[in-house]
């Protein structure tokens, strides 16, 4: 598969942004993170997250220590400062509710430019904290860039700052990151769900 070069350098937005994403998890949410040694330093590699809260990027942009480039839906990009601030951190733009094989494409390219990407295969923050149907797409890109599949289990999230809440809550937050999953596994899909689950505190 075919992809154009894309842009994977840590820039002076990026790592303002991750300060500050750092400093405030740690002081307002006491966040905790776990099992960082699970996330290799170098090389291509995907994350794949359960998604409850918009705190979900701050904590994996804050305490990643390495350039993550973020799948997010286009329509966060209405807002122009919200926009550049997207661009400048290298996020990639998914259409929401298709199949974007743009986003996939350039998903790739990270990747086999030796990026780690980090993606919330649920599509959608979740409504309780429970962990969501996981989407296709997560697998079709790691197996395309050849990248292993590290779990992410976010828990507290939605008590933090949950759908349907306007300010986010002093609560706690704990980060956890799981052995890489090979993309290749026939499993995978399925390895991935219940790592997830475990990871977040669900089983």
């Amino acid at each position: 598969m075919a992809v154009e070069q894309v842009a994977t350098d840590i820039t002076r937005t990026y790592r303002v942004c991750s300060f500050g994403a750092r400093w405030y998890c740690r002081l307002y949410h006491r966040a905790r993170i776990e099992g960082l040694e699970h996330l290799p330093r170098d090389g291509r590699v995907l994350l794949a997250a359960n998604h409850t809260t918009w705190l979900d990027i701050l904590l994996l942009g804050g305490f990643v220590p390495r350039h993550v480039a973020f799948v997010a839906r286009d329509t966060l990009a209405q807002w122009g400062w919200l926009r550049w601030t997207m661009e400048q951190c290298r996020a990639i733009l998914i259409k929401r509710g298709a199949g974007d094989r743009g986003a996939v494409r350039e998903m790739v390219a990270h990747l086999e430019a030796e990026d780690c990407v980090a993606i919330f295969p649920e599509g959608t923050r979740s409504r309780d904290g429970s962990l969501q149907e996981i989407k296709g797409g997560v697998l079709m890109a790691a197996k395309l860039g050849a990248a292993p599949i590290v779990p992410v289990g976010i828990q507290g999230g939605h008590r933090a700052w949950g759908r349907g809440m306007t300010l986010p809550l002093p609560r706690k937050l704990v980060v956890r990151f799981g052995a890489p999953i090979p993309s290749n596994d026939p499993q995978a899909v399925e390895k991935l769900s219940a790592a997830l689950r475990a990871l977040s505190g669900q089983g």
